[in-house]
């Protein structure tokens, strides 16, 4: 996908930050002043876009040039891509500016802006105009702590330069939000997974089907590969509270309906080896690589491109 491709998606940014220049100018940043001041003077030739800076005010130039072979090259034109009311200058040396989702995090500081420039790692300069990146609801479960799906994708963003922008939505669900909210009406004994989560129930005995305890009258909460565990250990019925990621991901979302549109990415321990889709589900195996994960984001931006799933730059998380 090119970078044109990816700003009907995520936001235009430039396909590397060396294509952008930084420049401060002395005349007004509109469009016949900054026509005048760059087509007289040559560019690089791997200069594309310009950032003009007139005291604190911002503008961002598109050069129009017929040829780019030698090294510098004359400006025929220029393109106002976004004026100084409308262009918000940031300086994030934490983020590197090559990535569209990091420019994206950044823009979220300036939701009124059309167009973000940001300063950051290494002092690279890029911009992000237009953002709107891909909306995806990353659902996990806790605890452990914190939420390894999101942070695992939230890192792995963190590199993605050939992706569009794309915004993580954290919807964590807390374990001990499954179980009866009256402590009357929870179990007397509860079974879980395995100790390394740490999950204690007030009132309740606790027991862990990782050590494979003796059989005792419990409720096991778990998913469908610890019933599988469960059945293989204690044969016979055993009531059960439903924690895989992958239904709680298909449960009715809030009266607002804000997050009906995203496409969402989880886990699923009956999944071993391979990445499932499932409308706008995208399923990774319990325990996923950073390798799988990839493979789960490229579905996630084919999604988007099929469905034209989009979010608006609002300052959620």
């Amino acid at each position: 996908m090119t970078r044109a491709e990816q700003a009907k998606l995520g936001g235009r940014t430039p396909s590397r930050y060396r294509e952008v220049s930084v420049a401060d100018v002395g005349v007004p940043l509109e469009p016949e002043p900054l026509r005048r001041l760059l087509t007289a003077r040559p560019a690089y030739r791997r200069t594309r876009y310009l950032v003009a800076r007139n005291g604190q005010h911002t503008a961002l130039l598109e050069l129009v040039a017929a040829a780019r072979t030698d090294l510098f090259t004359r400006v025929d034109d220029v393109v106002l891509l976004a004026g100084p009311q409308e262009t918000e200058y940031v300086v994030r040396p934490d983020l590197d500016t090559a990535v569209p989702s990091e420019l994206a995090r950044a823009a979220r500081e300036a939701p009124q802006a059309r167009c973000v420039v940001v300063e950051g790692r290494y002092g690279h300069v890029s911009f992000i105009l237009d953002p709107a990146p891909i909306r995806l609801r990353v659902l996990d479960v806790v605890p452990p702590l914190p939420a390894k799906l999101v942070n695992q994708v939230e890192r792995l963003l963190w590199t993605a330069d050939d992706l569009p922008a794309l915004q993580v939505v954290p919807d964590v669900v807390d374990l001990a939000d499954l179980l009866p909210t009256e402590p009357s009406k929870r179990a007397a004994h509860y079974l879980f997974q395995c100790r390394g989560g740490g999950m204690e129930v007030d009132g309740s005995t606790v027991s862990y089907l990782d050590e494979v305890p003796a059989r005792q009258d419990w409720t096991l909460l778990g998913c469908a590969r610890s019933r599988q565990i469960h059945d293989f250990f204690y044969p016979g019925g055993v009531p059960q509270i439903d924690t895989c990621p992958r239904n709680l991901a298909r449960r009715p979302l809030g009266a607002d309906g804000s997050e009906q549109d995203a496409t969402v990415l989880t886990k699923c321990c009956l999944l071993e080896e391979h990445v499932e889709t499932e409308g706008r589900l995208v399923v990774v195996p319990w325990g996923a690589t950073f390798g799988q994960l990839r493979t789960a984001l490229e579905a996630v931006v084919e999604q988007a491109t099929a469905q034209g799933v989009l979010a608006d730059v609002d300052g959620s998380p």
